[in-house]
């Protein structure tokens, strides 16, 4: 089987070089792809790594029967990097590093591979992470995992006023000092004070709905 081992080349360029923190402080290329690509943990990782080495062969094998474009300044020492990441790694982490390397190869740069591997690998993790807890204490609370206040959905007329803002929005809350209260009116108020604001705002439109009767009756 054919492995590439053929130094590629490299194309000069005055492009920013994202392991340069301003051009002149340079942050080394196997820190940054440590920190991008850490050993593989979940089940989706260690499943995507188990036939790793199969995948690189033949990855390796067409891109040694294919032209590759010139390498970049950046995509070369993100492949140094590489290299050096992989010293004193299981095997499983090694084969992911080959096969990021070799789509570098491929692509002549690395700003997009990397993209692409942060991309696959947060969202491994995320099908592999268990859904957060929802609240013990409240079943209107919205907030999940570990919390001490709670707050739920927020309710809002279906109107708006005329600068586009919510309407009377009113929502449940409990921040642990007064128990259950209603947000309402820019108020924190409990249960019975609510009721007596809710009182008063259906005695103002009655008023308004008059107003409106006094209106349709001017017009006739």
């Amino acid at each position: 089987m054919t492995h590439v081992t053929a130094v590629l080349p490299v194309l000069a360029s005055t492009e920013l070089d994202i392991f340069d923190a301003d051009q002149r402080r340079r942050i080394p290329a196997s820190e940054a792809i440590a920190r991008m690509t850490p050993v593989p943990v979940s089940a989706t990782e260690h499943a995507f790594a188990a036939d790793a080495v199969e995948r690189i062969a033949r990855r390796a094998d067409a891109l040694a029967a294919t032209s590759t474009p010139p390498i970049t300044p950046r995509a070369a020492r993100v492949l140094e990097g590489i290299e050096k990441a992989k010293e004193g790694q299981p095997q499983n982490y090694r084969s992911f590093l080959d096969l990021v390397a070799i789509e570098i190869r491929q692509a002549g740069d690395s700003e997009a591979v990397l993209a692409r591997v942060l991309e696959i690998i947060t969202t491994a993790r995320a099908k592999d992470e268990p859904a957060p807890a929802p609240c013990p204490v409240h079943a209107w609370c919205t907030e999940t995992g570990d919390h001490v206040e709670h707050t739920g959905a927020t309710l809002e007329a279906a109107c708006t006023d005329g600068y586009g803002e919510a309407v009377l929005p009113a929502v449940l809350l409990d921040w642990g000092t007064k128990g259950v209260t209603v947000g309402l009116l820019d108020l924190d108020l409990s249960p019975a004070e609510a009721r007596v604001k809710v009182a008063e705002l259906r005695a103002h439109l009655d008023r308004v709905e008059a107003l409106i009767d006094t209106a349709e009756k001017s017009a006739r």
